[in-house]
């Protein structure tokens, strides 16, 4: 029987080795006939480099794949030559690479998609973008300096010119916008977006198509949205890039989110949060259970401030999981959970399976939905920290936005903890700072804020208000500012404050009671720290609202 089994084998490899020199003869001929290089790729080894080149969905979709590449010279193996190849040629000369068609056999292309199997991950891959802070490419006084060195490098170095200019500027954001006739740069630098060039045009398309290769994304689609992420190293350390396109009127948008793993979350001690509100807090996070809300805007650092509780919780013993959308910053000895709405991993499913593995603290990315805050509660009120997010203008307003949902103001009131809003301000360069004489009515207009600082609060306010600025210099890049900060008011839930809540006292009620227990405004702390010589009053003025 063992003997019939393989005589079957060997006839089947027989039959298998006829058939594909068959077909190489085949694609041998039609080589020929369309006057094309011919090459029989199959059991040779898989240059994965080359093979970087396009991504697995792009080699799908053109039915090619490069299989060799030395410097910018390129072989593209192909079945079947049509005018998409040609255009594919064309986009990759755009990147300043030179590519020559060869005909290749269905096996040998086969061959060549496998190999996309054996290539490294995403951040391996993408790692070939290696950026050191000393490049002189990547140094200016001013962001006016950095348009006009971006303006003169050339399309293969825009890409790189472009990603260290920005990440030595300390960039979050870059945002590429076809408008018109230019090609509008911009960064967002501490929360702000800043002007940095207006450039040809004609360098929008090379730029895309090297972006949406790095970030395996489909060169031929431009008329939905995409995203996509690939990876770099920036002095040795790694950095993610998110990237976001869109299709505009006059062009693909490019929206790339820079998250950078040196630069990640922060200790408690440097959040910025002081005197009374520190002490709270503190207190409130060492109880063995119980909800702790951080509230603000899209972008005003909320979960920084739960990485920075959740690091300074994380001890042996501990078991601390979190749910995020996305993960952004990997933390040490915690287990993060991404989610997935499209795999049916929410929030609020993710909470429940969550309470399954035993936690002693679990962040919750934010609370959108009644089933999702209403667990959460629950998970509170049965021996466990629940640190969570949401979308309020400020601290007492997170009640009202959480009965909204639906939450009983029975579960409610016992749950939560203490509520802290924020906003993020920009602190003025250390190097140009200097006093000011402010005017009559912008000092008139901080005295009065000031004044109305409860007693309760414990704050030390001086008899003498200092103002500063900072009108810019190189070692800030002109912009006057460097880094952020927090601003702050939070408040815990008093006997008296759990009271209200189950009474559905109102958003003014709940402040007016917080701020008599001690509660600095926003605005409050923020003048303060402007008094300082830390940021500065228009700079508090802009984030707060007042």
């Amino acid at each position: 029987m063992s003997n019939q089994a393989d005589k079957a084998m060997r006839l089947k490899q027989v039959y298998s080795e006829l058939n594909r020199k068959f077909e190489e003869e085949e694609t041998q001929r039609q080589a020929l006939k369309l006057n094309l290089p011919y090459i029989n790729l199959y059991g040779y080894p898989t240059d994965t480099q080359a093979l970087n080149v396009l991504s697995k969905e792009d080699a799908q979709t053109h039915d090619a794949a490069v299989f060799f590449r030395e410097g910018r010279v390129l072989k593209l193996g192909v079945v079947k030559p049509s005018p998409s190849h040609q255009q594919l040629i064309k986009e990759l000369k755009e990147l300043d690479y030179t590519a020559e068609i060869y005909l290749i056999s269905h096996s040998s292309l086969q061959h060549l998609f496998g190999g996309y199997n054996v290539l490294l991950s995403t951040k391996q891959r993408s790692s070939e973008i290696k950026l050191i802070s000393s490049d002189p490419r990547f140094k200016a006084a001013s962001i006016k300096e950095f348009g006009q060195q971006l303006s003169k490098v050339s399309a293969t170095e825009l890409i790189d010119v472009l990603l260290g200019s920005a990440l030595d500027l300390d960039s979050s954001d870059i945002h590429v916008e076809p408008e018109g006739a230019d090609l509008k740069i911009r960064f967002r630098i501490d929360g702000v977006l800043q002007d940095v060039a207006a450039l040809s045009l004609d360098t929008h398309h090379q730029m895309v198509s090297r972006i949406k290769i790095l970030s395996k994304m489909k060169l031929n689609i431009t008329t939905t949205p995409q995203d996509g992420s690939f990876g770099l190293t920036f002095n040795q350390s790694q950095v993610d890039v998110r990237v976001s396109v869109l299709p505009s009127a006059y062009g693909e948008s490019i929206v790339m989110r820079i998250l950078r793993q040196d630069k990640g979350s922060l200790q408690f001690e440097e959040l910025g949060i002081v005197g009374l509100a520190r002490e709270r807090i503190l207190k409130e996070i060492e109880k063995p259970n119980g909800m702790i809300l951080t509230t603000g805007p899209t972008g005003s650092g909320k979960t920084t401030t739960l990485y920075a509780i959740l690091k300074r919780l994380n001890e042996p013993g501990i078991k601390i999981i979190t749910l995020e959308d996305p993960v952004e910053y990997k933390i040490e000895g915690i287990t993060q959970t991404p989610i997935d709405t499209r795999a049916g991993m929410t929030f609020a499913s993710g909470l429940r399976a969550i309470f399954r593995q035993d936690p002693d603290i679990i962040m919750v990315g934010e609370m959108r939905d009644l089933e999702t805050a209403e667990t959460a509660c629950q998970v509170a009120l049965t021996g466990h920290i629940v640190l969570s997010t949401l979308h309020t203008n400020d601290a007492p307003s997170a009640i009202p936005r959480l009965l909204d949902l639906g939450v009983k103001p029975f579960v409610l009131a016992p749950a939560i903890n203490a509520i802290i809003a924020q906003r993020l301000v920009r602190k003025i360069c250390t190097a140009c700072k200097e006093s000011y004489k402010p005017s009559g009515r912008l000092q008139e207009r901080v005295e009065m804020i000031l004044k109305a600082v409860p007693k309760s609060a414990q704050a030390d306010i001086p008899s003498k208000l200092n103002f500063y600025h900072s009108p810019g210099c190189s070692v800030c890049k002109g912009l006057g500012y460097r880094g952020r900060m927090g601003v702050y008011e939070a408040f815990n839930i008093s006997d008296e404050i759990e009271k209200m809540i189950t009474r559905g006292a109102t958003t003014t009620e709940i402040r007016n009671q917080a701020i008599s227990e001690g509660m600095l405004t926003m605005a409050q702390d923020g003048l303060l720290k402007a008094l300082q010589g830390i940021t500065d009053v228009e700079e508090v003025f802009r984030v707060t609202e007042e």
